[in-house]
């Protein structure tokens, strides 16, 4: 390797969500006032004290088929810098600790970074607090098919998928934000004698990464290994025994490591620093075929939610049970995004219909449900009228209850608070937003992975 607007009427609510026990639909009323992006030149006539360390981060957000980035001010409304990367990057993503923003371009075997310019600092007795302009890093990787990113608690890891046709195996990246800051010795790789469309968790000095036999006619791996970190590389410790087909997607929190499969789900506990693994099944509920492709996980929640096909479940490792979320997307469409909030007190789901729909989370004796707070359209057309291409995005604050969605055809970003539904944060681009992640100093609860 080298080196969003009006939220829906109760009849439209009622029509696209069921949700289960004292679910509620809450409809808000506002009058949004959406604020022009300004440009930072010195002269604005609303010019802010810039000295102190903005608590609402910043937003990063691309242009579709474009190399053009856009790092948004969130507290100020203003463009903090406009950059260019080498090629369009088709997902973005946040680093371990929220201050790069990864740029994966796929069709390019590149990844780039982009330093948000707002960080902290451990100084002994206090965390201290940094704001730059954003700059892009000198740090690339070139390799082919980079695919999937995940965060552990210390380290960010990417997987690149390599190629069968031209015999270019996959690799693993391991790092540290102190990595891209420039301590060189925070690398190690994997490297694998086949392609394989992968996914790794880092853990402290382990990685689990993914497995698959050369001879198989599918580039899914089917097992899933225990690497061990030693200086640049990763020595592989062992391979767990439960099976894995066709898998796809995985996530951890401060219990487990979960990995999706075509079959069920395989949960991987860490103790005193002997990792076990268990497998749950799909529930007899999944249609045929119907599987697990997308987990999300999170450090203060003991539950993974999934994503298979267009329904929601919740994964609990402790119970061993798959459930399915009661709730509804909108008809003839796909889920766009979700995940757990900043303090994993909230997860939201957003729609290719431009639905938002909010989670909160209740317990019942020892065991926690996910059940529908609110739904919300994000834009003004109606659900069968969408503008031809519009395209729907979100990301979650590390440091607010409070979820972006960009709007392509409006030319928009609304910050929705997830405890209200209402819109906190509203700004007018000019330019069509595509990909969007936050950038900052996370706050108020344990790193989500």
């Amino acid at each position: 390797m080298k080196h969003a607007y009006k939220l829906l009427s109760v009849a439209v609510a009622t029509a696209l969500l069921t949700a289960c026990g004292d679910t509620k639909t809450t409809i808000v009323e506002h009058a949004p006032v959406v604020e022009p992006v300004k440009k930072e030149d010195g002269h604005d006539e609303h010019d802010h004290d810039h000295g102190s360390v903005s608590e609402a981060g910043r937003l990063l957000v691309t242009s579709p088929e474009s190399n053009s980035i856009h790092l948004l001010d969130i507290e100020h409304k203003e463009v903090a810098a406009e950059l260019a990367s080498s090629n369009y990057a088709s997902r973005v993503y946040a680093t371990e600790h929220s201050r790069y923003a990864v740029l994966v371009q796929s069709d390019n075997g590149r990844v780039e970074f982009v330093d948000g310019g707002i960080w902290q600092e451990d100084h002994g007795d206090h965390m201290h607090p940094y704001q730059e302009a954003p700059k892009l890093s000198d740090v690339s990787f070139d390799h082919v098919k980079p695919a999937h990113v995940t965060n552990g608690e210390h380290n960010t890891a990417i997987f690149f998928d390599g190629n069968g046709e031209d015999a270019i195996n996959a690799q693993v990246a391991v790092f540290s934000e102190a990595y891209l800051g420039g301590e060189k010795d925070k690398l190690a790789e994997i490297h694998y004698d086949t392609n394989m469309h992968g996914a790794a968790q880092s853990r402290g000095e382990y990685t689990l990464s993914t497995i698959r036999d050369p001879e198989t006619a599918s580039t899914l791996p089917t097992q899933i290994g225990l690497f061990h970190k030693h200086g640049d590389h990763f020595d592989q410790d062992k391979v767990f025994e439960q099976s894995c087909p066709a898998l796809h997607g995985s996530a951890q929190n401060h219990e487990h490591i979960s990995f999706a499969c075509g079959d069920g789900v395989v949960i991987i506990t860490e103790e005193n620093g002997e990792f076990t693994a268990k497998k749950i099944a799909n529930p007899e509920s999944f249609a045929e075929k119907q599987r697990i492709g997308v987990l999300r996980g999170h450090e203060n929640s003991h539950q993974f939610i999934g994503i298979a096909g267009t329904e929601l479940v919740v994964v609990d490792a402790e119970h061993d049970e798959i459930e399915k979320i009661e709730w509804t997307i909108t008809k003839d469409h796909s889920i766009a995004g979700g995940d757990f909030n900043y303090d994993g007190s909230h997860a939201a789901v957003l729609d290719s219909a431009g639905v938002l729909t909010i989670f909160e989370q209740h317990a019942e004796g020892d065991e926690h449900h996910w059940e529908v707070a609110h739904t919300v359209k994000v834009h003004d057309h109606e659900l069968t009228a969408l503008p031809e291409n519009v395209t729907f995005r979100l990301a979650f604050s590390g440091a607010e209850n409070i979820v972006y969605v960009t709007d392509s055809d409006a030319k928009h970003v609304l910050g929705y608070d997830l405890e209200t539904a209402e819109v906190k944060v509203e700004i007018e681009l000019d330019f069509t937003p595509d990909r969007l992640v936050w950038l900052g100093i996370e706050k108020g609860g344990e790193h989500a992975h």
